[in-house]
This record gives structure tokens, sequence and C-alpha cells, in this order.
């Protein structure tokens, strides 16, 4: 069986599960509008795009911890990370499979709270819509590398969501910082988009996937 096969096997059974309890999704896309909503009645519209990718982070970083953390709590559950290590498959598209799972549940999220966010605050994002798909859209790659290994490493853990959340909001500061930066030039100022600041977040990415997927092996050994 190919490696792709196995990956997308993989990423299936997670996105099965969620789609027949429906838990996952639905919590993170409440969690996500309600931080909206409150940020909206504490702060009014947003005038410029770096307050506007400022506050659709928040969502971000929040609703990702918990999908992270859900995805991560199904393996745990019954044994289920046992057999899949008994598997004939390397370990690592162990990681690259839930991190397909975790995108896809990380880009349904953006896709709902992004609109909801543009009601809300007034968001413009008419002048370079494609450049905020793609800067957030790489930006959400290395924040998933990020999150799928850490929750791992802390899903046996009592503390789960809160350690997890200590761990994953500092490691992703360089994603939210720089993704900011680059599209309040091209919202606020009608900058073309910043290459060097979209190379950071993909070396980020790279840097974090590589990694991941090599020491996956070590943190989920029983």
């Amino acid at each position: 069986m190919s490696a792709v096969r196995v990956v997308m096997l993989l990423a299936g059974k997670d996105l099965r599960i969620e789609a027949r309890g429906r838990q996952t999704l639905g919590l993170v896309v409440v969690l996500g509008i309600l931080i909206e909503v409150v940020l909206a009645l504490g702060l009014g519209q947003a005038s410029s795009g770096l307050r506007a990718t400022a506050i659709l982070w928040v969502t971000y970083l929040f609703g990702g911890v918990l999908c992270f953390e859900k995805t991560m709590a199904v393996e745990r559950q019954h044994g289920a990370m046992a057999g899949l290590l008994l598997a004939p498959v390397d370990r690592g598209l162990i990681y690259l499979g839930k991190l397909c799972a975790n995108l896809a549940l990380l880009g349904a999220l953006a896709a709902v709270v992004t609109p909801v966010g543009i009601v809300f605050f007034g968001f413009d994002l008419s002048a370079a819509p494609g450049a905020f798909a793609a800067v957030i859209g790489l930006s959400l790659v290395g924040y998933a590398a990020v999150g799928t290994l850490f929750s791992a490493v802390t899903s046996a853990s009592r503390l789960q969501g809160g350690l997890l959340a200590m761990v994953v909001f500092p490691l992703s500061l360089p994603l939210v910082i720089t993704s900011t930066q680059v599209l309040a030039g091209v919202m606020d100022r009608g900058e073309a988009l910043d290459m060097s600041g979209l190379g950071v977040i993909a070396v980020f990415d790279v840097i974090f996937l590589t990694a991941s997927w090599s020491v996956f092996e070590l943190v989920v050994e029983p």
C-alpha cells in the first residue's frame, strides 16, 4: 500500500468519526463564533487589516487547540493508538494522517468564522482575497503541524487542553506575527504581497513538518 493511500485512509478515518459524531467541529465553530461575538461587543468594528487578522487569529488559535485535543483523544480511547502502532506502517504516516484531518477541521473552522468576522467587524478583504487565503492557509499548515505533534505529547497528561495551549500558542507566535504584518501591508497600505514574509511562514512550516514527522514515533511510544 502506498504512503499516500495510508495517509488518506488514516485521515479519512478521523473525518468519518467526526462526521458520525459531529462533536468536534460543532464545538469548535460555536467557540469561534462566541469569541467573535465577545470581541465584537468589547472592541466594536475592526478598522484595519492588522486588527482584523489579529482578531481572526484568536478564533483560529483557540478553535485549533480544541480540534487537536479532540482528534487525539479519539486515539487514546479503548487503546486505538496501540492498534495503530501495531499496524505495519511508518509511524510518520500516522502523524501525516492526523495532520490532514486536523487541517480539514481547521479549514472548515476558517470557512465559517471568517465570514462571521466580516459581518460582525466589517472586515474588508475585497482588496486582496487571494493574498489573505494564501497567507492564512499557509500559516494554518504550520499551526496544525505544531498542534498535531504536541497534542500527542500532552494527550496522556491530566492537564491536557490547558497544557496544550501553553505549549502551542508561544510556538505559533512567529506565524501569527508574520501573517498579521504581511496582511496589514496588503490590506492597509496597498502593498504587494511580501514574499519574504511568506517565505518565513513557509520555512516555519517545513521545519515543523519535518521535525514533527521525525520525532512522532518517539512521542507516541507506549
